[in-house]
C-alpha cells in the first residue's frame, strides 16, 4: 500500500511537471517537443535517442533505419521493434491529460479542415517553427489511431485523413470540379466556381469543397486565387513567357518588362527563392513571342486585348486602309492609342509626313 502510494505521488509530482512545462512550451510555440521530452524522459536512454533520431528530433533530418543501426551496432528491424515499443508506450498514456490536449489539437485541425489536409500543411498550421517541433508533432501523430496517413497518388498529394473520412466522397467532388474546369477551358475564381459547382451537385459548403481541392494534384489553386487544371499555364506556368503572360492577364494592362520581371518574382512565380528574374531576360523572351506586342518603349501588351505590331506609321497604313472615308486627326489619335501605347506628337508626325490631308483636318492614305 505505501509503495502504491508512493508511486502515485511520484506519477503525480512527474504530471505537475510535465504539465507546467507544456503550459510553458505553448507560450513559446515549443508544446510538441516539451511534450514529447517529458513523456520520453520515462524511457531508457537508448530507446529516446532511436525514436529522437528516426524522426529527426534535435538533427538536421529524419534518420533512416540503416543509419540508426549502424549508430548503435544492431539490425533494422531491431531499430523498427525499438521504436514501435516506444510509440506503445506513447500510445499508452492516452488518457494523461497533456496527451489528451494533444490529441484534441490535432484532431480539431484536421476536423476544420473538413477531415483531410496536405501533410505539410498540417505540420506549418501546427509547428510553425519547424524543426524539432515538427518531427515531435509527427510522433504524436502516429500514436493517434483515429488519424491515418496517405502517401501521395497521382489524383492526391501526400495527406493526412480522418479514420473515418471517405475518400470515395473526394475523389467525386474532385472529378464534378474537373468536369467544370474542362468545360469553362479557363481559369476560374472561388465563388465562380463554387456557383457552377451548385448547379450539378449535391449540396456541399463552400469550405468543404475547397477543402478537398485543396489536396488534389490534377486540380489546384495559382497565386493570384484563381482555380483550374494542374496543367494549365494559367495555374502552374513553368517558364518565362507563360509566367510573363499570367501577369499581364492578371493585371489587365500592358506593363514595362522591367514591372514585368519584379511582379514574376513578388507573385513567387520565379524559379527558385533566391535567384531574380533578369529584366533583361524577360524582354527577350517576349519579343519572340507573337503572344507579346511591344506598344511602347520596353512596354509590352497581349495580342489578345487587340493590340498591333509594327511602326506607328504601319498601324496608321492599317487603319485608313480599312476606313471607308477619310478620318480626323482625333479619330485617328484614338484608333491609334487603342492599340499602341505613343506619343501623340508622334502619331501626328507621321501622319503629316506619310499621309495625304484631305480638307481641312481628315487624313487617308496616298495614291
Amino acid at each position: 500500500m505505501a509503495a502504491d502510494r508512493e508511486t502515485k505521488e511520484l506519477m503525480s509530482h512527474d504530471d505537475r511537471i510535465l504539465s507546467k512545462t507544456i503550459k510553458a512550451g505553448a507560450e513559446e510555440d515549443l508544446f510538441f517537443s516539451l511534450a514529447l521530452e517529458q513523456f520520453l524522459s520515462r524511457m531508457p536512454p537508448r530507446s529516446r535517442e532511436i525514436i529522437m533520431a528516426r524522426f529527426g528530433i534535435g538533427d538536421a533530418y529524419p534518420k533512416t533505419l540503416e543509419e540508426i543501426g549502424r549508430t548503435y551496432q544492431i539490425t533494422r528491424e531491431r531499430v523498427r521493434q525499438v521504436i514501435a515499443s516506444t510509440l506503445g508506450f506513447l500510445s499508452g498514456e492516452h488518457e494523461h491529460p497533456t496527451f489528451v490536449k494533444i490529441s484534441e489539437r490535432i484532431q480539431s485541425t484536421l476536423e476544420g479542415k473538413n477531415g483531410i489536409i496536405k501533410t505539410e500543411k498540417l505540420l506549418d498550421m501546427l509547428a510553425p517553427r519547424g524543426g524539432k517541433e515538427r518531427g515531435a508533432l509527427l510522433v504524436f501523430i502516429e500514436c493517434l489511431p483515429v488519424i491515418k496517413y496517405e502517401k501521395a497518388t497521382r489524383e492526391y498529394e501526400e495527406i493526412y485523413r480522418l479514420k473515418d473520412f471517405s475518400l470515395a466522397e473526394w475523389k467525386k467532388v474532385k472529378d464534378a470540379a474537373k468536369a467544370i474546369f474542362e468545360e469553362a477551358n479557363q481559369a476560374l475564381e472561388e465563388g465562380d466556381l463554387f456557383a457552377r459547382f451548385q448547379k450539378k451537385n449535391n449540396a456541399i459548403s463552400q469550405q468543404k469543397l475547397f477543402d478537398f481541392l485543396a489536396v488534389a494534384k490534377d486540380v489546384c489553386q495559382n497565386v493570384f486565387g484563381k482555380w483550374g487544371l494542374s496543367d494549365w499555364s494559367d495555374i502552374r506556368p513553368r517558364g518565362t513567357r507563360e509566367k510573363a503572360h499570367l501577369v499581364l492577364k492578371t493585371k489587365g494592362v500592358p506593363l514595362h518588362f522591367r514591372e514585368i520581371a519584379s511582379l514574376i518574382d513578388s507573385y513567387g512565380l520565379k524559379n527558385s527563392k533566391k535567384q531574380e528574374s533578369h529584366p533583361q531576360t524577360v524582354h527577350n523572351e517576349l519579343i519572340k513571342d507573337k503572344r507579346f506586342v511591344l506598344v511602347g518603349r520596353g512596354i509590352y501588351a497581349l495580342s489578345e486585348w487587340g493590340y498591333k505590331k509594327g511602326t506607328v506609321k504601319e498601324v496608321l497604313e492599317e487603319i485608313l486602309r480599312k476606313a471607308t472615308r477619310p478620318l480626323s486627326r482625333e479619330e485617328v489619335l484614338a484608333q491609334v492609342l487603342k492599340v499602341r501605347q505613343v506619343k501623340k506628337s508622334t502619331v501626328i508626325i507621321n501622319l503629316n509626313a506619310f499621309f495625304s490631308r484631305t480638307g481641312k483636318n481628315a487624313y487617308s492614305v496616298k495614291k
